[in-house]
C-alpha cells in the first residue's frame, strides 16, 4: 500500500537516490544565472544628501535685525523639505537634465521627434532616479547609470538647479516688490512737487496744512526708499535655500546587478526546487 505522506527517512532515501540530477540541476541553474549576471549591464549608484535651509532667514530684515539670525535655526523643517523635493521633481527640472547632459543619446532613443524623445528620456531619468525622504528630515537623490561619473555629475547637477529655482523665485519676487516700491516713490514724488506748487499759491492759512502733507509725504518717502534699498541687498545677497551634507562621487563599483546575492539566491531556489520536484516525481512511483 502506497503511503500518503512522506516521513524523514523516506525523503533522506528519495534524495540520496538522486543525488546527481539535484547537483546537476543546482549548478546548471547557477551557470545559467552567471551567464546571465554577467551579461546584464553594470549600474552604478551616485547619492547626494542634503537638509532645507531655514526660510525664515530669506526674509530681507535678516541684514538688519539681529534676532532673526539668533532666535532662528539655520536648519529648516520637514515641510522645508517637502518643498525641496517638490522642486526636484518638476519636469522642468528633468528636462533640463536630459537637454544638459543629452540622455536622448544615453538611452539610445530612436525613430520619433525631438519632443517625443525627450519626452521618453525624462520618463526613463525618473526610473533611474529617487528621492527619498528619511526620518531626520534628510533628502536623498540617488540615481543609476551605467556610466559612474555620469551618475555623480547627473545628481550634482540637479542639487543645483534646486538652489537656483528657489533662489530665482525669491529674487523674482524681490524685484517685484523693487519695482511696485519705486513706482509708488515716483508717485509720491509728483504727487510732492505738486503739493510745493500748492504752497506757493495757497493763503497764509493755507501753507500750514499743505506743510504738514509734505512733511508727511516725506517721511512716507524715506520709509519707501529704505525698504526698496533693503529689498535690493536682499537681491545682491540671497540666503542659502539648501544645505549639502554629503555630495554625490562616483561610485567605487556597479551597485546593480548584486551578482553574488543573484548568484546565492539562484543557488537556493533551484535546491529547493528540484527537491521538491523530486519527492514528488518519487511519491507518484507505485511501491
Amino acid at each position: 500500500m502506497q503511503s500518503s505522506s512522506f516521513n524523514l527517512v523516506t525523503v533522506v532515501a528519495a534524495l540520496q537516490k538522486r543525488w546527481t540530477i539535484i547537483v546537476f540541476f543546482i549548478i546548471a541553474s547557477i551557470m545559467a544565472a552567471a551567464i546571465t549576471v554577467y551579461l546584464m549591464p553594470a549600474y552604478y549608484r551616485s547619492t547626494a544628501t542634503l537638509v532645507s535651509a531655514n526660510p525664515v532667514l530669506a526674509d530681507k530684515a535678516r541684514f538688519f535685525n539681529s534676532n532673526i539670525q539668533n532666535l532662528y535655526s539655520y536648519f529648516g523643517s520637514g515641510d522645508d523639505l517637502d518643498r525641496i523635493a517638490g522642486i526636484a521633481d518638476l519636469d522642468t527640472t528633468y528636462k533640463q537634465l536630459v537637454d544638459e547632459f543629452d540622455l536622448i543619446n544615453y538611452y539610445a532613443l530612436r525613430g520619433d521627434s525631438v519632443s517625443l524623445l525627450r519626452r521618453k528620456a525624462v520618463l526613463l531619468l525618473r526610473k533611474d532616479l529617487s528621492l527619498q525622504k528619511t526620518d531626520k528630515d534628510q533628502l536623498l537623490i540617488k540615481i543609476w547609470t551605467q556610466d559612474r561619473n555620469l551618475s555623480a555629475r547627473l545628481v550634482n547637477r540637479m542639487v543645483s538647479l534646486i538652489e537656483a529655482t528657489e533662489t530665482n523665485l525669491w529674487q523674482t519676487h524681490y524685484r517685484q516688490a523693487v519695482g511696485n516700491l519705486q513706482l509708488a516713490v515716483t508717485g509720491m514724488e509728483t504727487k510732492y512737487d505738486a503739493l510745493s506748487d500748492s504752497f506757493r499759491l495757497a493763503t497764509p492759512s493755507h501753507k500750514e496744512l499743505v506743510t504738514a502733507q509734505m512733511r508727511t509725504l516725506l517721511d512716507q518717502l524715506q520709509q519707501y526708499r529704505k525698504t526698496a534699498d533693503e529689498f535690493t541687498l536682499a537681491i545682491a545677497t540671497p540666503p542659502a535655500v539648501l544645505y549639502v551634507l554629503e555630495t554625490a562621487v562616483p561610485a567605487a563599483k556597479a551597485e546593480r546587478p548584486d551578482k553574488l546575492a543573484i548568484l546565492v539566491a539562484t543557488g537556493l531556489v533551484s535546491c529547493v526546487f528540484i527537491c521538491l520536484l523530486v519527492l514528488v516525481n518519487d511519491r507518484k512511483q507505485p511501491a
